[in-house]
Order: structure tokens, then sequence, then C-alpha cells
């Protein structure tokens, strides 16, 4: 649940901004599409949910669990890369400050 309401902040909230002592407007920019640069080139992990394993695979008929948009799949692979920017912005010294 923690994961789901940081990447919230994160993706959703207008008024939640990374901060850090003497950071300008443009480097936290930079720095932030750097951060989402580098998430969204790291592959995602399977979700237990979309694994060739899993009963909703195994039940399907043929051609058919095949991920899309929407998926289970999605919304994980949406949270892996949430978390990832997050680590990287505070890497970077940042911090996450309600506007």
């Amino acid at each position: 649940m923690k994961k789901w309401i940081c990447v919230v902040l994160v993706a959703g909230c207008s008024s939640a901004q990374w901060d850090k002592p003497g950071a300008t407007a443009a480097s936290v920019d930079a720095d932030l599409r750097s951060c989402n640069a580098a998430a969204q080139a790291v592959p995602g992990l399977p979700s237990p949910r979309t694994t060739s394993n899993s009963v909703e695979v195994r039940t399907a008929p043929t051609g058919v669990g095949v991920q899309t948009a929407g998926s289970y799949g999605d919304a994980d692979r949406q949270l892996q890369q949430g978390q990832r920017v997050q680590d990287c912005m505070r890497d970077k010294g940042y911090t996450l400050k309600p506007g």
C-alpha cells in the first residue's frame, strides 16, 4: 500500500514536489527527466499474477493471457517505474514535499 501512495504522489499529484537545498527549478526538472528515462529503460519484473504459471494464464483459452494495456502487468510496471524514479531522486539528494 505504501508503494501505491508514493507513486500516486509522484505521478498524479501536482501539489507534491521534489525538493533539494540549493536546487534550481531547471536542475530539478533535468534530474527528474533523467530519473524517468532511467526508470523506463529498466525492464520490469514479471508480476506473479501475469507469469506463464499464473492461474489466469494456465486456464485461459489459447491466445488469451497476453498482457495488454490496462492489465495487471501494466499497473505493476507503472508501480515499479514509479519506485525507481523515487529511489533515483532520493539518491540524488531530493525529498518529496507536499505543495
